[in-house]
């Protein structure tokens, strides 16, 4: 059982009408123990007409990892639910499973893929399985944990901040193809040595994981060349003078690059266009200004870009749900 010391973990609410004939395990039947996973913490054997299901948590103060099996007899509807907002990768091993996501609408988890999704608390979700067997990992983080990969990734941060504020609506970054590196990393994890070892082995494993992830999002001819390097160059001139005024036609200029190549590439690249990233780069230096030093709005918005109180606190209720004043109190109290 999880608690407020850990993420959140993924649970499959079962249709009311079955609920008197279901049955709950702490342990495996025996005709289940070649699932076992020695370094499980906690054990969920659930029994159903619709066919059998277990979880295998293993559990972190940053992370969850739950690995998931369903044996299908026949059609059934899940409600996968969590009681806190939670962020976590979802990586299907076999079968496809068509889902609803509260606020997302339809999308369809294929075997072999695997992506980063927001799950608003006690929201309404659906996943429709056929007989059949299913095999997944959810991987639950903490906001500590997601913090650590914000600065590398900043697509991160927008799905991130949606974890923050509780947002109703269900988020997600694409998922994508596994191959040979993503399932080598999954069987490590699940094979790993139960010992004292054990959390620094997997922390550097989920690393692992979510490296190979990002950089999967990356096309191939971005992660090498000219142009790649050239992009770079730019988002560290971005770091360096975001508090200036900085026009994308003269970045792209700079790059080297037609206008629409440069923002198409730059995207392709980081997850998120010149405008958003030069953003990301203002408001996170504005958050921790008003978290730490007694300047005024105003001083705020003039040394983080902005061109004036008004506009900057504008873009910052978008982006945090509160204004300049409400998240400094926040921060405060």
């Amino acid at each position: 059982m999880t608690s407020s010391l850990y993420p959140p973990a993924l649970h499959f609410g079962i249709p009311e009408k079955m609920q008197p004939h279901v049955r709950v395990s702490a342990s495996l039947p025996d005709r289940y123990q070649q699932y076992r996973i020695a370094q499980s913490t906690d054990t969920t054997y659930v029994e159903a007409p619709f066919g059998s299901y277990i979880t295998q948590e293993i559990r972190d103060p940053n992370w969850i990892i739950s690995w998931q099996q369903c044996f299908v007899k026949e059609k059934i509807r899940l409600r996968p639910s969590v009681s806190q907002p939670m962020l976590a990768m979802y990586c299907i091993l076999q079968g496809n499973i068509s889902c609803r996501l509260q606020g997302k609408g339809k999308l369809m988890l294929i075997e072999k893929e695997f992506g980063i999704y927001y799950v608003p608390s006690h929201s309404q979700n659906i996943a429709d399985l056929r007989p059949g067997y299913y095999e997944m990992v959810c991987i639950s983080f903490s906001p500590a944990f997601v913090r650590k990969f914000i600065a590398h990734h900043p697509s991160f941060e927008e799905i991130y901040q949606q974890q923050q504020r509780q947002a109703r609506r269900a988020a997600l970054l694409p998922a994508i193809r596994m191959d040979m590196s993503d399932l080598k990393v999954l069987h490590e994890m699940r094979h790993a040595p139960d010992d004292q070892a054990l959390q620094p082995h997997l922390e550097s494993r989920l690393n692992d994981l979510l490296s190979l992830y990002f950089s999967a999002l990356t096309p191939k001819y971005l992660q090498n060349g000219d142009q790649a390097q050239k992009l770079r160059q730019i988002c560290i001139y971005i770091q360096n003078h975001y508090h200036q005024p900085l026009s994308i036609a003269e970045l792209s200029k700079q790059a080297g690059m037609h206008i629409n190549t440069f923002e198409r590439a730059f995207k392709e690249l980081l997850s998120v266009s010149p405008r958003g990233y030069i953003e990301h780069l203002r408001l996170k230096k504005a958050a921790s200004l008003l978290s730490q030093t007694t300047l005024s709005i105003k001083e705020i918005s003039y040394s983080t870009g902005y061109r004036g109180a008004n506009y900057f606190t504008a873009v910052f209720r978008k982006r945090y749900r509160c204004s300049p004043r409400e998240y400094r109190k926040n921060r405060l109290t």
